[in-house]
């Protein structure tokens, strides 16, 4: 349960907004619930408690996330060949990014959609928060049958510099029809003060359209980041998801995939790399609710010193999702004799002709490939290093953006080098 003195602090919030507007109504469903606890079943293991107590800066400076503002997080773009430049007031390519009442004015076919969405919300009062204190969101709209050759990059980052602050920020991106985009998403942060960082993205992918969402997520400890992905999925539409999680104090990534239309490929691919005095948790969701349709489910994990790995992934088959193949692994190597990992793989199937399967492994490396390359002349952390790239290379080289392969590669090389360092 919240504090008594965080609990005022809300419902003084949830009067300004006005109790019965929609974002009141999510304020007080918020302070029903508080924090997610180890006694809810989906947060068994990334316990929240200890936020109960913690009063923050709701709406820190150089967040633009005020009830009473009008502003919204906007884009920004490199200014290098790698990425496409556009920005929120500009169209490009068939590209426009504007605020959400200004995307349904221009397209009010979209409010159907909007309305009709059905997500799995249980035991999620951060979503509840989320809606709350971000009214104001931009959206990404991607126009029918225009394909975009060049990657989108949306630089996500948190500041804090006083006291403990919470961020709450949303997006939307709407692909239309026959579309073909790659949006790839840094997610940083600035600052000394904790930070509780509260994403939730809604993707809406069209018919035959395609779609490529990659995530590095390369936070500074003492942020918690709850990122929430919520991807809609029409008929013969394609979607590919990538999410590396390099560094934070606390990452859980709820990543759901709803499948509403025939023919749909959903491929998500995950990467997950902490260290010393951090916890990333992958939630994942594949919603068959529609037949003839493929998921296919890769994610991988290198724990190092203390660090505490959770997956938990589930696959939903509806009775009329029949012909559906859906596939889940998750591999795990503990790099460390002090880490944890914590897996719970989950299947549901209500329709008979299917083919689906999961699986998850965790174990340590291999001693004689380590005595191999030892004999060898290779040095012990030498070796380590070189077979810890050696098992996350298969995500990452599924990445076919050069600029970021490389980037990851470099990063996650220095992590694992920086962590066998220490411990020899």
């Amino acid at each position: 349960m919240l504090s008594a003195e965080l609990s005022t602090t809300l419902q003084d919030i949830a009067q300004t907004l006005g109790l019965e507007s929609e974002q009141g109504k999510a304020l007080s469903q918020f302070l029903d619930k508080g924090f997610p606890t180890s006694k809810w079943e989906e947060w068994k293991y990334t316990s929240l408690k200890d936020f109960n107590g913690i009063d923050r800066n709701w709406f820190p400076k150089g967040n633009s996330n005020s009830p009473i503002s009008a502003d919204w997080a906007e884009l920004i773009i490199r200014s290098s060949n790698a990425y496409l430049s556009i920005d929120k007031t500009s169209s490009n390519d068939g590209i426009e990014v504007l605020n959400f009442n200004e995307f349904i004015q221009k397209c009010p076919d979209f409010l159907e959609i909007w309305t009709s969405k059905k997500p799995i919300l249980d035991q999620n009062s951060l979503f509840d928060l989320n809606v709350a204190l971000s009214p104001q969101h931009p959206v990404i709209w991607i126009k029918k049958d225009v394909e975009i050759s060049q990657a989108i990059l949306h630089q996500y980052q948190v500041n804090s510099i006083e006291k403990a602050s919470s961020v709450q920020s949303r997006l939307l991106i709407y692909v239309e029809e026959g579309a073909k985009a790659t949006l790839i998403e840094q997610q940083t942060s600035t600052g000394t003060a904790d930070i509780l960082s509260n994403f939730v993205q809604e993707i809406f992918v069209s018919k035959g359209a395609q779609f490529t969402y990659l995530k590095d997520q390369d936070f500074q400890q003492g942020v918690s980041h709850i990122d929430h992905t919520f991807i809609y999925q029409a008929e013969g539409s394609q979607v590919d998801t990538f999410t590396f999680s390099l560094n934070a104090s606390l990452i859980r990534n709820n990543l759901h995939f709803y499948i509403e239309g025939p023919q749909v490929v959903s491929n998500l691919n995950g990467l997950y790399v902490p260290g010393e005095n951090q916890l990333m948790d992958s939630h994942t969701v594949v919603d068959h609710r529609m037949p003839h349709a493929e998921s296919n489910e890769l994610y991988k994990g290198v724990l190092m010193g203390n660090a505490t790995g959770v997956f938990n992934g589930k696959i939903f088959v509806r009775q009329d999702a029949q012909k559906t193949n859906a596939f889940q692994s998750c591999r795990n190597v503990l790099a460390s004799t002090r880490a944890t990992m914590n897996t719970k793989p989950q299947l549901e199937i209500w329709a008979d002709d299917v083919k689906c399967s999961h699986g998850t492994t965790t174990g340590q490396l291999n001693e004689e490939a380590l005595f191999y390359m030892r004999s060898r002349g290779i040095s012990l952390p030498a070796a380590r290093t070189l077979l810890l790239l050696a098992f996350v290379q298969e995500v990452i080289n599924k990445v076919e953006h050069p600029v970021l392969r490389e980037s990851l590669t470099e990063k996650i090389v220095a992590k694992i080098q920086q962590s066998v360092d220490l411990s020899n």
